[in-house]
């Protein structure tokens, strides 16, 4: 998989602080502002994971990711992973589940462009 195409990070799924956080890598050949980039779907061993309350971190910030399209001066670096956290895990240290992430991308220097990456990976929850 190449690395534009990848969107799942290394860091994977894990649980910190009470939240659930799972990696994502920008799949792009370079950085773009957060508000470009809109998480499109998001499940757990084909289960839909609702992302009503779900936040974004990142590079030591943290936001609701309903504002994530206000992010217009806060850019996502290629090389680094921002994390999608949700405040009500409901998985367990140690198991693994199929996580399906969709992220669409919309550079700003393409009109009307918008670039749907989905990966799927078999993940085991880290603490």
């Amino acid at each position: 998989m190449l690395p534009v195409e990848r969107i799942i990070g290394e860091e994977g799924l894990r649980l910190r602080d009470g939240k659930l956080s799972l990696a994502m890598r920008l799949p792009w050949y370079r950085s773009l502002p957060f508000s470009t980039v809109e998480f499109a779907g998001l499940s757990i061993d084909g289960n839909p994971v609702s992302l009503e309350r779900a936040t974004i971190e990142y590079d030591g910030d943290s936001w609701p990711l309903s504002q994530n399209g206000e992010k217009v001066n806060s850019f996502w670096f290629v090389r680094d992973s921002a994390f999608l956290c949700l405040s009500d895990p409901a998985l367990e240290n140690g198991e693994e589940h199929e996580v399906a992430l969709t992220i669409n991308v919309n550079p700003p220097y393409i009109p009307g462009m918008k670039r749907a990456n989905s990966q799927v990976e078999t993940l085991r929850v880290q603490s």
